[in-house]
Parts: structure tokens; C-alpha cells; sequence
């Protein structure tokens, strides 16, 4: 009898270790799984190349030919992470100028292709959402999958928004050119200090700790200047501060009904503390250096991206 008892000892022994071993490999494989998905997605999205001097930037610009992005009919596989420190001793302006365009171009278009994104599936699924409902949680989750409700449940939260035609106002994209010359205007075309050491190019600003404290602010006052990791993560923040502000209500309003970038300025005399003279500027900087001619040179580029309607 013990004998018995010891071979079916042995034998619930073995099919425990069996298990064991398979819960091992099993949890192995997902592991190569995960790492394999994330290896894959790493691989798609862009490469953020950081630059250390302005000589390196345009070698960057120039090996990867970053000058001709419109051609490609695809989104720029590496995208420039900073401005070099010695990127405001450039004497030549107009070469300045243009460096400083190309340099942000394809964080630009990264960005603004993002918010398209969004923009074209959440018609998608709002054309099959009943009318004159609001998007909480248990309205999402009885008219629409699961996958579904969990994408618009989290845009109605990052666009601060449970009504479908105010977030369909909100998750909108900006005129390239309007986009260039708020970058050129806020940074001083990419010299300022906030542009150089935080890559703060639209002067964002944040009461954050990790923020830059301007040098001029007056007494009894404690906001600073947002800092970024990348010349991307700016422009996405300032796509979203345009989309969510409360600030900017009329301009989304008036985004609705026009792309041109001249007709919108009006609407943003609230982005500066120089209110009118700020929307002046702006406009300026729009017609001095023609930026409506890269809307026009990338117009096919921007549709093949599905960027505009």
C-alpha cells in the first residue's frame, strides 16, 4: 500500500513540475510576444534625432533629405528633437529662416496627422451614435463596441468634453502656415532661451516645477515657461492648448467654417498679453515670408496624409 502511495506521490509531483515548467513557458512566450509588439511599433513611428551643434543639424537635414518632405507622400521617419545651442549665431537670416522651418516641418506634420487621425475616426463612430446624446460612459458603452467606447470615452477626457459636436470642434488640426509663424513669432525663429533649452517654440505657459522662470517676471507672480522633452512634444501641446483652451472657444468656432491662417489670426488675441498688436505680428510674419507657400508645396503631400478635407 505505501508503495502505491509513493508512486502516486511521484506521479502528482511530476504533473506539478509539468505545470509548472508550462506556466513558465507560456508566461516566456508572451513576454517575447510584448517585446516583439513593442520593437515593431518602435520601429514605425518616427526616430527623434537630437542635435548638438548647427553644423549637425544641417548635415541631419541633409542625410536624411529632410528639404523635400512633400515629395516622399509619407511621414518623416526621423524628426529633429532640438535646436542646437549655437543655432542663433547663423548670421545669415534668410538661411536661418529656412533652416528653422525645415527643422519643425516634420514634427509638424507628425502632429497634425495625429489629430487627423483622431478627427476621422471619431466621425466614424459618432455617425452611428444616437443624435442629441451625451458621451458618458453608460450612453458609449450601449450604442457602441467595446473597442469604440473605449476610444471616445478617452477623447471625451483628453479634450475635456462629454458633447460629440463641441469634441467634433475640439479635435481639429491648425493651417501649417498659421502653425509656422506662431513658431517663429513665440521663438524668435528658434533662438529665444525657452526654444534652446527647453524647446519651448509657442511660449507655453506651465506652473509646473520643472517650468522655466522668465527673467523679466514681475514680482508676486508664479508662472513659468513649459519645458519640453522635444520640438514634437511642443507642437503637440500646443495643437491640444488651441483644441481645449477656453481662451480660444471662437477660434475652433471660426476653424469650422475656414483653413486660411489670415482669417483665424483675428480670433487669437487672447494667445498673447499684446492682445491685437500679437494678431498684428502674426499676420506680418505670414505675408513677409510668404509661409502660405508651404500649405501650397505640401498640398499634395497634406491630402495624400488625408490632412484636409
Amino acid at each position: 500500500m505505501s508503495e502505491i502511495v509513493k508512486m502516486n506521490n511521484k506521479y502528482l509531483s511530476w504533473i506539478f513540475f509539468s505545470l509548472i515548467i508550462l506556466c513558465v513557458l507560456s508566461l516566456y512566450s508572451k513576454l517575447i510576444q510584448i517585446k516583439s509588439v513593442c520593437q515593431t511599433s518602435r520601429q514605425e513611428g518616427p526616430r527623434l534625432v537630437e542635435v548638438h551643434s548647427t553644423q549637425e543639424l544641417i548635415r541631419i537635414l541633409n542625410t536624411y533629405d529632410l528639404w523635400n518632405l512633400e515629395y516622399k507622400g509619407k511621414l518623416p521617419s526621423k524628426i529633429i528633437k532640438n535646436f542646437p545651442l549655437d543655432f542663433k549665431t547663423i548670421g545669415n537670416e534668410d538661411r536661418k529662416r529656412t533652416i528653422f522651418i525645415y527643422t519643425i516641418l516634420p514634427s509638424a506634420l507628425t502632429a497634425l496627422t495625429e489629430i487627423e487621425k483622431e478627427k476621422n475616426q471619431l466621425k466614424q463612430i459618432l455617425s452611428k451614435f444616437p443624435e442629441n446624446q451625451r458621451l458618458t460612459i453608460s450612453n458609449v458603452e450601449k450604442n457602441l463596441s467595446s473597442k469604440e467606447a473605449k476610444f471616445i470615452i478617452h477623447l471625451a477626457k483628453k479634450y475635456r468634453t462629454s458633447d460629440p459636436q463641441e469634441l467634433l470642434k475640439r479635435v481639429n488640426v491648425v493651417p501649417l502656415s498659421l502653425l509656422l509663424a506662431q513658431a517663429a513669432l513665440e521663438s524668435n525663429w528658434g533662438t529665444s532661451r525657452f526654444a534652446l533649452e527647453g524647446n519651448n517654440l509657442f511660449g507655453i505657459w506651465t506652473y509646473k516645477r520643472n517650468g522655466m522662470i522668465p527673467l523679466n517676471r514681475p514680482p508676486n507672480t508664479y508662472h513659468k515657461v513649459a519645458r519640453y522633452s522635444s520640438i514634437l512634444q511642443a507642437v503637440r501641446d500646443y495643437l491640444y492648448n488651441l483644441n481645449v483652451g477656453w481662451a480660444y472657444d471662437k477660434f475652433r468656432t471660426a476653424r469650422l467654417h475656414t483653413t486660411d491662417a489670415e482669417e483665424l489670426v483675428p480670433y487669437l488675441p487672447r494667445y498673447s498679453q499684446l492682445g491685437l498688436i500679437y494678431t498684428s505680428r502674426l499676420k506680418t510674419i505670414i505675408n513677409t515670408y510668404n509661409l502660405k507657400a508651404y500649405e501650397a508645396r505640401f498640398k499634395l503631400y497634406l491630402a495624400q496624409l488625408n490632412l484636409y478635407n
